[in-house]
């Protein structure tokens, strides 16, 4: 779908100041949740704090102590001596071991209304294919911003910024393919949880045939997922006849398809006026993406993630 600025919404109490969940600080930094929760309740760490609305939140900071234990916990050391050591004293340990040190997780600076966020420190995880750096970033802003905004204000622009650094000549192509598949595999895994609990209407969700550039549809489909819709993934270069053969074997809602600008102008009307002639009237056609058609008739083309939510809120 087309990255437009959407209205930031005034951030939720459990949200202020970049909280993670334990099930997300368990992701970002591949300690299972009931370590964690053995961990505090013996020694005091990882230390959560109570927000007014009653959530139990871990600081973005207990990323960096815990990849630091964890890699000591790897050379030997037990959890009871080196979770109420300082920092200083694991780094001490960890040099001793010849281990090194974990790099902090980058904070998002976010500049005045309508600026861009500051993706320096990430690009330049992506230039060393620190991949660890790059999941643990993007999981973290997923817990602080929440669904809609971390897809609208940070996935979508952190996609455009990668492509013009490639662009640029600031990246290469083995960058910006490491990247996009570092966000791509966040997108699928948050997406996961959702999908098991989603109840609402079945929509498809594909790209034409002959375009393979997913990013948008990913974000798409997560915000499906969230707001309770079972997406059937029919993904990239997918057949029109395939896409209607799915619509009627799985008696679905709508068909979503992004269209990246990757697809000439000319080819994406034709294949989304074929669509939606072969499609059953009942099912409706949502078009996104900098390189969808406008104006076709029957179809529903939204200019960004926040209105397409606001359109999908009011139908349920």
């Amino acid at each position: 779908m087309a990255a437009k600025k959407a209205r930031r919404a005034p951030a939720r109490p459990e949200e202020d100041g970049g909280g993670l969940s334990i099930g997300a600080l368990s992701r970002a930094t591949g300690i299972p949740v009931q370590t964690l929760r053995t961990w505090e309740r013996r020694y005091g760490a990882p230390t959560p704090e109570r927000k007014p609305s009653g959530h139990r939140l871990y600081p973005v900071t207990e990323i960096e102590r815990l990849r630091a234990v964890s890699a000591l916990l790897a050379n030997g050391h037990r959890a009871a001596d080196v979770l109420p050591r300082s920092a200083s004293e694991r780094a001490g340990l960890l040099e001793a071991a010849g281990a090194d040190t974990p790099t902090a997780v980058p904070a998002l600076r976010v500049g005045p209304a309508g600026e861009a966020p500051d993706f320096g420190p990430v690009l330049q995880a992506v230039r060393r294919f620190d991949r660890a750096q790059i999941v643990a970033w993007l999981h973290a802003q997923w817990s602080r911003l929440g669904p809609l905004l971390f897809l609208q204000d940070l996935a979508g622009p952190f996609l455009q910024r990668i492509g013009e650094q490639w662009s640029d000549g600031a990246l290469e192509i083995r960058h910006e393919h490491f990247a996009t598949a570092c966000l791509t595999d966040v997108l699928r895994e948050v997406r996961e949880p959702f999908d098991r609990q989603a109840k609402g209407p079945r929509v498809i969700a594909a790209l034409l045939s002959g375009d393979r550039h997913e990013g948008g549809l990913l974000m798409v489909s997560v915000l499906l997922a969230v707001r309770g819709f079972r997406v059937v993934y029919l993904g990239v270069d997918t057949p029109a006849a395939e896409v209607i053969g799915a619509a009627k074997e799985a008696n679905v809602h709508a068909v979503a398809v992004s269209v990246s600008p990757s697809v000439p102008a000319a080819g994406a009307r034709r294949g989304i006026v074929a669509l939606r002639r072969a499609l059953p009237r009942r099912v409706a056609l949502w078009l996104g993406g900098s390189g969808s058609p406008d104006g076709v008739a029957g179809c529903v083309r939204f200019t960004s993630l926040t209105e397409m939510d606001e359109a999908i809120a009011a139908r349920r």
